[in-house]
């Protein structure tokens, strides 16, 4: 069944990236500005999510949580870019909503790396999930397209971990007159991996910690407070690293 699964994901993905555009230069500076605030802003992408088991289907969990970024540019490189970021998710009760006794997932730093080659972009992922520090890439999973003035983008990711996991992300600015940053910048994300579990999420963008809905940022404030903003650049970067298994 799970080798079914797998194939079915990787058939949808082909069908999915043989109709989507590449990247120009100007969907790249799109991309850049919608993921990561293009340098002007630092960002926070909310997310909430269901857990499932497989082949089940039974609603295990509810995540909420989020992941921050920040955008360094490559000085030498107008075609690269450097996304600086952490995440956190914390799980409760679908049915009542009291917070589990589950340690979050929590990421004290990812640095992503984003370079336009023809029309592709090459992406690259250093992880840090506080006990150890790996990297996925590069990878060239990526698609674009307008579609009548809505910017979809389209990345997925196969991680060869245990029996192997799937992730799929698509990002989407909306167009039109009057929308607020939650409006125009939406993300949904599936993955199916170790457990097996079935996971998806909606996401939407802010501009600062503090708009974010109460549920998270109360508890971030007292229990993490490294996740109140996006890593500051590879100096902190390079602090994290060496502190990993400290």
């Amino acid at each position: 069944m799970r080798s079914t699964v797998i194939a079915v994901l990787w058939g949808l993905l082909a069908a999915n990236q043989s109709f989507a555009g590449g990247f120009d230069k100007e969907l790249f500076e799109a991309w850049l500005d919608m993921r990561t605030g293009g340098g002007e802003t630092d960002v926070y992408w909310y997310s909430e999510g269901l857990i499932k088991d497989f082949p089940e289907g039974n609603t295990t969990a509810k995540m909420i949580g989020f992941d921050t970024a920040r955008l360094l540019r490559d000085p030498n490189n107008p075609n690269k870019a450097i996304q600086l970021s952490r995440k956190i998710f914390y799980f409760f009760d679908p049915k009542t909503g009291e917070r589990l006794d589950r340690a979050p997932i929590a990421y004290p730093h990812q640095m992503k790396t984003y370079e336009l080659k023809g029309d592709e972009i090459v992406y690259t992922v250093e992880s840090n999930n506080g006990s150890s520090v790996y990297t996925l890439g590069p990878m060239e999973n990526y698609a674009a397209q307008r579609i009548d003035g809505l910017l979809w983008f389209n990345y997925s990711v196969f991680i060869q971990r245990g029996s192997g996991k799937f992730e799929n992300s698509d990002f989407y600015v909306r167009p039109g007159e009057g929308l607020s940053e939650k409006e125009r910048y939406q993300q949904t994300w599936v993955s199916y991996g170790v457990g097996p579990i079935m996971s998806s999420a909606v996401a939407w963008r802010y501009s600062d910690f503090e708009s974010m809905p109460d549920v998270i940022t109360a508890i971030v404030r007292e229990e993490a407070p490294l996740w109140l903003e996006p890593p500051q650049d590879l100096a902190e970067i390079e602090q994290l690293r060496a502190k990993v298994g400290d």
